[in-house]
């Protein structure tokens, strides 16, 4: 069985927040149960120095609805593409509405993939996203993916629960439906979309709540493409098929050859 791909980049995105200046911040705020912090101030510090060496383009920012909550679906290359592309995303919202973004995210390191679904978590890997996102408290909704985990149902219902507050509250909620990362920066094939994904999409439609598609690319080895698309409600009240759509809306706004099965 394979190694996640995100494991491969850890040592580089390590260096990046060294040099920007947060390792020893983060650390000791983790040991010490920080909770709160400023999630758009660190972003742009290391923002900063990423893109000293790669630079991102951040276009669409109007088609975001202001004022209101919404849902983003992402597609998800690689971390050295995504890491940047999302600091970008989470600055220039805040730069252009004042409006922060909720992250959901897994909450622990994937070790193995077995036909890009199966994983495992790293050994200690929760236990160190949960103080990790526990400092981020106002940014992050961690939500569980492996399905050995003892709280998988129960974690995953509080994410939602989380999620679904989060819309009352105007907020806007950030999830990728793909399973895994891509390959090459193409997107995935759809049966390897999260339902979870697609349940959430539904959810926020019935409650009147748009879908915003968010398209990330390498352009080439120094640039980043970060595209937001127009907002949309989900047509279709099964899962899989939400999770799909919200896919079909992304690959629109992207490079016909990364295009996957939207081609």
């Amino acid at each position: 069985m394979p190694l996640a791909p995100e494991l491969g980049k850890l040592p580089e995105i390590v260096g990046s927040f060294y040099r920007a200046g947060l390792i020893k911040e983060l650390i000791d705020g983790m040991l010490r149960g920080e909770t709160g912090r400023d999630i758009v101030s660190d972003a742009k510090r290391l923002l900063r120095e990423l893109e000293s060496e790669n630079q991102v383009n951040l276009m669409g920012l109007e088609n975001m609805p202001r004022n209101v909550g919404c849902l983003i679906v992402f597609n998800h290359p690689n971390m050295d593409t995504l890491l940047p592309a999302m600091l970008k995303l989470i600055v220039g919202i805040n730069e252009n509405s004042g409006q922060q973004m909720k992250l959901a995210m897994g909450s622990e390191i994937p070790m193995t993939t077995e036909n890009y679904v199966g994983k495992r978590a790293v050994p200690g890997s929760v236990s160190l996203l949960k103080r990790f996102h526990q400092m981020y408290s106002n940014n992050i909704i961690s939500v569980p993916n492996t399905e050995d985990r003892k709280d998988f149902v129960s974690g995953r219902t509080v994410a939602v629960r989380k999620i679904m507050r989060a819309f009352k509250e105007n907020s806007i909620v950030v999830i990728s439906p793909e399973g895994h990362v891509e390959d090459e920066g193409v997107i995935s094939r759809v049966d390897t979309y999260h339902d979870g994904s697609g349940k959430l999409a539904v959810l926020a439609t019935k409650v009147g709540i748009s879908t915003v598609p968010v398209a990330i690319w390498e352009e080439d080895d120094k640039e980043i493409e970060v595209r937001v698309g127009q907002p949309f409600l989900i047509s279709t009240f099964e899962s899989n098929l939400a999770a799909i759509e919200a896919m079909s809306k992304i690959a629109q706004i992207m490079p016909e050859k990364l295009r996957g099965p939207f081609k």
